[in-house]
């Protein structure tokens, strides 16, 4: 029964996390064929979510992938005290804050960003009992204990740069972005310049990376 509880677990929370993060579609939810057995299993139901680089008070991506986490731990009833995170001061600390989680025999372990992507397969393969989810991360093969949320950054870059240009008065509109480094940055950039085009053809672009 812990495997069925298990799985209906890791669904749930990919299922709230997804539509509380981004309001995006997911895979369904399994469902328990006891919802007494269900509620155990999440009551002692551990999560642990590791930062991209920065804290997770960031006013940005990690802060709102922690609210996200939380929301989505609310929403299958797990315990507030089965919900911990790790900040990483360093790229090169990835695996190693990961695996304080799965030392503390974690359930569930959230990782956020593009860059975390190597790091978060790795672990994934490494622990086949553990279920990881990776935000903004998408992966080449199917690993049976690893999602990816794939966000549409374009579609909101153009809903952006849509206001923008009908916000503005000169013809001329700026945005301030990330690093290139980072595909979802750029793929935002993209559908921002899209956006306010298909408002204005003629319309004046700033746009800088950082």
């Amino acid at each position: 029964m812990r495997t069925l509880n298990r799985s209906f677990a890791v669904w749930a929370l990919v299922l709230a996390f997804a539509l509380l993060f981004a309001a995006c579609a997911a895979p369904a939810v399994p469902a328990a064929d006891d919802a007494s057995d269900a509620e155990t299993a999440l009551s002692d139901f551990k999560v642990g979510l590791v930062t991209d680089v920065g804290r997770v008070n960031d006013r940005s991506f990690n802060q709102s992938a922690w609210e996200g986490t939380q929301a989505a731990v609310a929403e299958i009833d797990a315990s507030e005290d089965d919900l911990k995170y790790i900040e990483t001061q360093d790229t090169k600390d990835y695996q190693d804050n990961m695996q304080q989680f799965i030392d503390a025999g974690y359930d569930a372990i959230v990782t956020v960003g593009f860059a975390m992507g190597e790091a978060t397969v790795e672990a994934a393969k490494n622990n086949p009992d553990i279920d990881f989810i990776g935000v903004d991360q998408f992966q080449v093969e199917e690993i049976p204990n690893l999602t990816g949320l794939i966000f549409h950054e374009d579609h909101s870059g153009y809903l952006a740069g849509a206001l923008a240009a009908q916000l503005s008065e000169s013809g001329t509109i700026a945005a301030v972005l990330g690093t290139d480094l980072v595909p979802p940055v750029v793929a935002f950039k993209e559908g921002y310049e899209a956006g306010a085009k298909s408002i204005n053809p003629d319309i004046n672009i700033v746009s800088t990376y950082h």
